[in-house]
């Protein structure tokens, strides 16, 4: 089965990542097709709650420590036929500081899963665990909200996030590896790192294995999402928002998604139920499904022109709600 990865990211918490993982991941199994979503938010794991299922099933914890053979014994069924849920720690603490054999085991146990569409909400944050969890595909999603509190968060995942692939296509245990880490630890008063830099730095040693990781990164272009949107014109940050992935990360993005704020959110917390069980006809489950549909038609190509597109969607979309 053609299977497609969605790792879902943010830069900081509460913009949303786990809501949306969770009602997405409804709207692509009510399209007909089969959907997983895995609670990788170890720490805090609460994707369950969004599914408007008890915290008590065995999940990813379980597996690491060979409580369970196979991922799919653990998959938990869902009020959607076409969706499961793999619990995350539940029962399993610390598991945010799990070693490298398990990411790795892990990382390749989810890719045998069988489905459609595996859905992952990450943790927020920058981890060494969270960054690898995000490069499984190289079509990951990242939520923000328009606020430059959220969007520099944002920059500064995608940077970290540039900086771990790049680091992960250098031989290991040569002399690149401690200019790597020199070139990290600059003091505050020092002129900031940017992938360029970096590249640049390492081309003065190797520009073989600079141009190789450069051609590793490029190779990347994530899918950015912006939740709680309360007016079509806080997008207007999207053409300087583009110019600076372009000139600080070497980064081409797809402006993919918008969903306006709606009171309908927290009430689906409140009751812990699903968003289309508690309002079925809000104006977010409309943004979600436009957005399911967005995925299931274009996911796998390149959107030319996307910040337009993305703008001149929200507004059509605003001002007809407004009638």
């Amino acid at each position: 089965m053609d299977r497609t990865i969605i790792p879902i990211a943010s830069g900081k918490g509460g913009v949303g990542k786990s809501f949306l993982a969770a009602n997405l991941a409804i709207a692509l199994a009510q399209l007909g097709k089969k959907v997983v979503v895995a609670d990788l938010d170890f720490g805090g794991s609460n994707l369950h709650t969004c599914l408007g299922l008890h915290n008590n099933h065995p999940g990813i914890g379980d597996f690491l420590r060979a409580r369970y053979g196979e991922l799919k014994d653990l998959l938990v069924a869902t009020e959607e036929e076409n969706l499961k849920l793999l619990a995350g720690d539940v029962r399993s603490p610390f598991l945010a500081n799990m070693h490298h054999a398990q990411k790795m085991r892990l990382i390749y146990n989810l890719k045998q899963l069988d489905c459609e569409y595996l859905i992952l909400d990450l943790g927020s944050g920058s981890t060494y665990n969270t960054l690898d969890y995000f490069g499984m595909s190289q079509l990951g999603m990242i939520i923000t909200t328009p606020e430059h509190t959220s969007t520099m968060n944002m920059l500064a995942f995608l940077k970290l996030f540039a900086f771990r692939v790049i680091e992960r296509s250098l031989p290991k245990n040569t002399f690149l590896n401690e200019k790597l880490r020199e070139s990290y630890n600059r003091s505050v008063m020092e002129e900031v790192l940017t992938v360029r830099g970096l590249l640049d730095e390492i081309s003065t040693i190797d520009s073989d294995v600079a141009q190789n990781a450069e051609q590793n990164w490029i190779r990347y272009r994530p899918r950015i999402i912006f939740n709680k949107c309360k007016m079509p014109d806080e997008l207007d940050i999207l053409p300087a928002l583009e110019n600076t992935l372009d000139q600080n990360l070497l980064l081409r993005c797809d402006f993919f998604g918008c969903l306006f704020s709606d009171p309908a959110v927290s009430i689906t917390f409140q009751q812990r139920k699903t968003l289309n069980t508690v309002s079925p006809n809000c104006d977010i489950l409309e943004d979600i499904n436009l957005l399911a549909d967005r995925i299931n038609r274009l996911w796998k190509q390149p959107i030319a022109n996307s910040a337009n597109l993305l703008q001149n969607n929200a507004v059509k979309l605003f001002e007809k709600r407004r009638v």
